[in-house]
């Protein structure tokens, strides 16, 4: 048993499964064809289907290497690091148990499988239980008022997920959404982790420049940054002289990326534009 999991094997596929799911899919790849469903991610390392069943829709996702280069050869580091390195399904489980039973929301893990090849190349698939909810990069607040509540919702939330001993893996608003109480729900857990015991705030430091920086690419101002990080500081129980700090720290490191995106943009369309 493995938190609210058994252990679940089906053909060279090994793993955990939710109990109350063990009946539904008794064996996987038969189960999968007959539920291809849609595919709403895809590419030559991953792809991610939505699946509908009798019981509630699943997010089936499916990993096949760490990155598009390191499958195709061009970065060997990236296949050499896939090839050896434990199940990121499996980790994705274990870490997704660990923040529900903390009391934090995030999608309920169904299976967690990996198999190996003959040369013993490996390919996980995680499903999980539909969350119900909107991802805010697509909710985003049309009133002032709607965005100091969602900047203070943030800051809040986020300080409590860091304090609990938890880092969010890919934390920006496309991987967060909120639950009926206005609390987050954390999805995309595949490389989420508890907090470093020697660095704990590189990691936090990490996921405040992660979700600043995808407001503002998503065309929040910077005022609705400053105050995710100052409800976040007040969470924290930050001194004065810290929050001030950082908070110019985070917001530079942010600035500094925003032109850099737009430097590289400008280049691109240089480069695509015909030659006169």
């Amino acid at each position: 048993m493995n938190s609210a999991g058994l252990k679940y094997t089906s053909g060279s596929w090994q793993g955990y499964i939710a109990a109350d799911w063990q009946n539904t899919i008794p064996e996987l790849e038969p189960w999968l064809a007959a539920h291809p469903g849609q595919l709403v991610v895809s590419y030559p390392s991953r792809e991610v289907r939505r699946i509908e069943t009798p019981r509630g829709v699943l997010y089936a996702k499916i990993i096949r290497g760490l990155t598009d280069p390191g499958l195709t050869g061009r970065d060997p580091g990236s296949f050499l690091k896939w090839y050896c390195r434990p199940s990121r399904a499996l980790a994705t489980w274990r870490i997704s148990w660990q923040i529900l039973a903390a009391g934090f929301r995030c999608a309920r893990p169904v299976l967690a499988v990996r198999r190996r090849s003959g040369c013993g190349y490996p390919t996980d698939i995680f499903i999980s239980e539909d969350v119900q909810a909107q991802a805010l990069s697509d909710r985003l607040p049309q009133t002032p008022a709607a965005a100091a509540d969602l900047a203070a919702i943030l800051g809040r939330e986020l300080a409590a997920f860091h304090r609990a001993g938890f880092g969010h893996g890919d934390c920006i608003l496309r991987n967060l959404c909120l639950d009926s109480e206005s609390r987050l729900i954390f999805l995309d857990n595949d490389r989420s982790k508890r907090l470093s015991r020697f660095w704990p705030f590189r990691a936090c430091r990490r996921n405040l420049a992660q979700l600043g920086y995808s407001a503002r690419r998503l065309g929040l101002p910077e005022a609705f940054v400053q105050k995710m990080f100052s409800a976040y500081a007040q969470a924290a129980a930050w001194p004065a002289a810290r929050t001030a700090a950082e908070t110019a720290a985070l917001l530079s490191a942010i600035s500094r990326r925003l032109q850099q995106r737009e430097r590289n943009l400008r280049r691109k369309l240089h480069r695509a534009a015909p030659n006169e």
